[in-house]
């Protein structure tokens, strides 16, 4: 019987000191509970549960990274408009220090204030995407923050309960067991319980990690949008220099007779090489052989294409005064007035081979519509779609001005849009 005593003890702290060597930390010695509750008491310690099924919630990374997307688009637009607005104020400082006070230069002005206007909206826009993501940072510190300390109780029960009892449990499973196989399987029990407690240690960590990083986050998403704050006032003052500048050269032109002859002659050149880009379009598109679409759906509809901006037309097909300068040309199209953002769309199915500046006809989009028809879209704010992509009917190519100009050509000829466009 002593002898059966002995092997138990012997094998019970056998057992247990591998199970503190592998499983528990060491711990200070602490004073002990009056009382030892029994080994499968479920309120004990506040036991953690399975430590192979604990899992840490994540937030919703789909949003995080369409958030994450969509800012480094934006900042892309944004790079790619400094650009342009960079050479263009580099061509415009070169045409003032000419005292150039013609086409060219007014061509410039026009694509800068357009520019500006442009890159103002994408600072707006990328404003209002970190604003959404300092939102959502703040909506995910808050559940982190929970996360935190609803593990921290976690910890701080499982700590009480080893302070009371920690130093009973191997006693416990020494005097309450008959039998050797009972002693063993109480300690592998012991060592889950130990697991649990590690686990949670491991959570806890990660979710101060995990909340550090967001709090890094948000500071910078904070610094990112006064920046843009701070540009759009820089650019909405360069926007007013420029508009003043554009009006002040307009004023010229149109004051003085001997600049104004020469706007026109500028005027008229620019119309010809509008004629010869459409007609190397055309011979490229023939020798590749590629149809927009069939020859007859374009010429069916004479009298019946959709209006690409519902406005009141300020000049008319022919001879005409300049809506902006002011001087008489001859309209190749109709001018048609839009207010602010209105919204420009294709009069037909097709396919876009231009959209770029034009001299003389500001942001230029122009739509194949196969068998020698084009339509023109021109003096336009911003061009949405890019070159190569296909349009159906009435989809949207870009927003007006403070007019539309549009013309339809066949062959390269221009032919009165009004003909063509729904009564």
């Amino acid at each position: 019987m002593k002898s059966e005593r002995r092997i138990r003890v012997s094998l019970f702290l056998l057992l247990y000191s591998l199970f503190l060597s592998t499983a528990l930390p060491a711990q200070p010695s602490l004073p002990l509970a009056p009382r030892t509750p029994a080994l499968s008491d479920s309120g004990r310690g506040g036991q953690p549960p399975n430590p192979d099924s604990v899992s840490l919630p994540t937030p919703d990374s789909v949003d995080v990274q369409q958030l994450d997307r969509e800012i480094q688009e934006n900042q892309l637009n944004l790079e790619q408009t400094q650009k342009r607005l960079a050479e263009t104020s580099g061509r415009l400082a070169e045409l003032t220090a000419k005292e150039q006070a013609g086409l060219a230069r007014l061509a410039s002005l026009e694509e800068q204030v357009s520019l500006t206007r442009k890159y103002i909206r994408q600072l707006e826009d990328q404003a209002a995407a970190r604003t959404r993501e300092i939102a959502q940072v703040a909506r995910q510190i808050q559940q982190t923050t929970t996360e935190v300390t609803k593990r921290q109780q976690d910890i701080g029960r499982r700590l009480t309960g080893i302070y009371k009892y920690g130093r009973l449990y191997p006693l416990e499973a020494l005097l309450s067991t008959r039998s050797l196989p009972e002693i063993y399987r109480k300690m592998l029990y012991l060592r889950w319980v130990a697991r649990g407690d590690q686990r949670l240690a491991a959570e806890l960590s990660q979710l101060n990690l995990r909340l550090a990083l967001q709090r890094t986050r948000l500071v910078a998403a904070h610094t990112g949008l006064e920046r843009l704050q701070r540009e759009q006032l820089v650019q909405q003052s360069t926007l007013d220099a420029a508009v003043a500048a554009e009006s002040a050269l307009l004023k010229k032109v149109r004051g003085e007779k001997e600049a104004s002859a020469a706007l026109q002659q500028q005027l008229a050149e620019s119309a010809g090489r509008l004629q010869q880009l459409l007609a190397g379009l055309q011979h490229r598109k023939e020798q590749a052989r590629d149809f927009a679409i069939s020859p007859s759906d374009f010429a069916a509809s004479k009298g019946n294409l959709p209006w690409p901006l519902r406005g009141k037309v300020i000049a008319a097909f022919g001879s005409q005064v300049h809506p902006r300068y002011k001087t008489r040309t001859n309209n190749l199209g109709i001018d048609i007035k839009a207010g602010p953002g209105a919204q420009v769309r294709s009069v037909a199915s097709g396919r876009v081979v231009y959209a770029d500046q034009f001299m003389g006809y500001g942001n230029l989009v122009i739509v194949d519509h196969g068998a020698g028809f084009y339509s023109l879209y021109a003096n336009l704010d911003e061009m949405t779609p890019k070159v190569g992509a296909d349009v159906a009917i009435g989809t949207q190519v870009g927003t007006a001005g403070d007019y539309l100009h549009f013309e339809i050509r066949k062959d390269g000829k221009p032919v009165n849009p009004i003909d063509w466009l729904k009564p």
